[in-house]
């Protein structure tokens, strides 16, 4: 029964351990924004045609097991049923896990897999 005991204390230690460094981890900021169209278009310094409805912006860790980090810049959902702007936070998502998967016309060119990593360092 003592044993028992003991081996409890040694496997909830192993919980608070901190994650093994992985340059898969990123670190999400999210920027609520009421004009993404505006602020997308400051950040990356050209114009668009097309209306922008959020942008992401993924920077490397300057230092070696730190998380990358990905800043979204995109509106809050109005409600629970907001699924435009819902839609919109998880295509940015996607894009600090994968980079940019977009080509000249904003098309997807291949499916992104949100476990590879992208190299993406700057505005879509």
């Amino acid at each position: 029964m003592r044993a028992g005991l003991l081996i409890v204390p040694v496997l909830l230690g192993a919980c608070a351990a901190p994650p093994p460094a992985d340059e898969t981890r990123v670190a999400i900021v999210w920027n609520r924004v009421d004009d993404a169209h505006r602020v997308c278009e400051s950040l990356s310094g050209r114009k668009n045609f097309f209306n922008i409805l959020g942008c992401s912006q993924r920077i490397e860790p300057a230092e070696a097991g730190a998380p990358r980090v990905c800043a979204i810049y995109a509106p809050a959902p109005r409600s629970e049923r907001d699924l435009q702007r819902f839609a919109t936070l998880g295509h940015e998502l996607l894009h600090c896990f994968d980079g940019n998967w977009h080509d000249q016309w904003g098309r997807m060119t291949s499916p992104p897999s949100a476990a590879a990593g992208g190299t993406f360092t700057s505005i879509e």
